[in-house]
């Protein structure tokens, strides 16, 4: 949409179309000319302004990896959930990990095990062999996890 002149007795303002929600609303002159000259869109509010931007940068993945790990987490995302809680309940000291596998003792590559994604904090901390054995037979691991208190108390 093309800005129409609207006149103000302070300021010539235009009437423009937000880029994100449609919505017509004035803006000054200038403003306009600085938006046209950094080449960004109008926006009729911070908010509009922030998801536009946000929009931007969801851009595609460029590698395989990211591709999966986006489509992974659009498709299960009780599991990004939990994961999510772990990794902030650890940042902030309130879940300390632990160093060796629960199952074999190794103290390589050990990574926390969510045999129910629904229970976050229900955990078991396996390295990435046993990990990937856990993850073929579900259910008789369940019972060896151990359930963590809730980050939030």
């Amino acid at each position: 949409m093309t800005p129409k002149k609207e006149l103000d007795n302070s300021n010539t303002k235009l009437l423009v179309k937000c880029a994100w929600c449609g919505k017509n609303f004035l803006k000054e002159h200038k403003r306009i000319n600085q938006t046209i000259k950094h080449q960004k869109k109008h926006t009729c509010s911070r908010r509009c302004a922030s998801k536009l931007a946000n929009e931007a940068r969801r851009c595609e993945p460029t590698t395989v990896n990211a591709a999966n790990t986006r489509r992974d987490k659009e498709k299960y995302p009780e599991k990004a959930h939990a994961r999510y809680l772990v990794r902030q309940a650890v940042k902030t000291g309130k879940l300390i990990p632990l160093d060796e596998c629960e199952m074999c003792g190794s103290e390589n590559h050990v990574e926390a095990h969510h045999p129910d994604h629904s229970r976050p904090f229900l955990l078991l901390y396996l390295c990435k062999d046993c990990h990937r054995r856990a993850d073929d037979s579900i259910d008789k691991w369940e019972n060896l996890a151990t359930d963590y208190p809730d980050s939030k108390e």
